[in-house]
């Protein structure tokens, strides 16, 4: 079921983007799912989200056993996103601090995918948080997380609006809607939608929020968006 939203009046980017680093910077083109029995509509100011690989995908951590450091790493719910490749992520600590650390992490085919910091989330590829434990880590430690099952979802990596409620990838935001957008039914819409996905500072006022979510949802919603550096005012 689609989340529903009540439309009012069009708003217009300016009613939602206060700042932005550099367009071709802070804004990505993204593939709108298709409708399912109706037209799919994304308005500027609406949280988009990312399919997830399907639920079939399965992600298992496992610690080396020389790690230095006795903190545990989490998988998220979902684990994964619809970028994930199947094979062995590696997780390693390249920084080791008191309390604390930062991991390099690689993909299966060992490009890097981004760093991680200890007791911070990480929502890349891979989605998972290290907490720190009684003995810090140190240089070398790592984790493995084992994917399979992926790329079975077909509509995996195509946007939709961000659902709360959900459990296929499109209740994590992954960005602000720059503009309106809209998929028939039964076609993807390949080109024209466009999310503002970094480094933006968005008004409160602007952002579109389907029916029934709740304050604590929102703000979470908000949470996740600023840890991609889109940081959303009141004032």
């Amino acid at each position: 079921m689609l989340p529903h939203y009540t439309m009012t009046q069009p708003k217009g980017l300016t009613s939602v983007l206060k700042w932005e680093a550099n367009p071709d910077f802070s804004r990505e083109s993204a593939v709108l799912l298709a409708g399912s029995g109706a037209v799919r509509t994304i308005a500027v100011g609406m949280i988009v989200a990312m399919l997830a690989t399907a639920s079939a995908t399965t992600a298992s951590v496992a610690a080396d056993a020389g790690n230095t450091g006795n903190g545990v790493m989490t998988m998220s719910t979902p684990a994964v996103t619809g970028a994930v490749k199947e094979g062995i992520y590696k997780v390693v600590c390249t920084d080791p601090a008191t309390n604390g650390g930062t991991f390099e992490v690689t993909d299966p085919n060992g490009d890097s995918v981004g760093t991680a910091k200890v007791g911070a989330a990480f929502t890349k590829q891979v989605r998972f948080t290290i907490a720190d434990g009684g003995n810090d880590f140190a240089a070398g430690d790592r984790f493995e997380i084992t994917v399979t099952g992926a790329d079975i979802n077909p509509n995996a990596g195509k946007a939709v609006a961000w659902d709360p409620t959900a459990s296929d990838g499109s209740e994590v935001p992954w960005g602000i809607a720059a503009t309106a957008a809209e998929a028939q039914d039964g076609v993807d819409l390949e080109i024209g939608l466009v999310v503002l996905r970094r480094d933006a500072l968005c008004f409160a006022n602007g952002i579109v929020w389907p029916d029934g979510v709740t304050d604590a949802q929102k703000a979470v919603a908000l949470q996740d968006l600023e840890k991609q550096g889109i940081v959303v005012r009141t004032t």
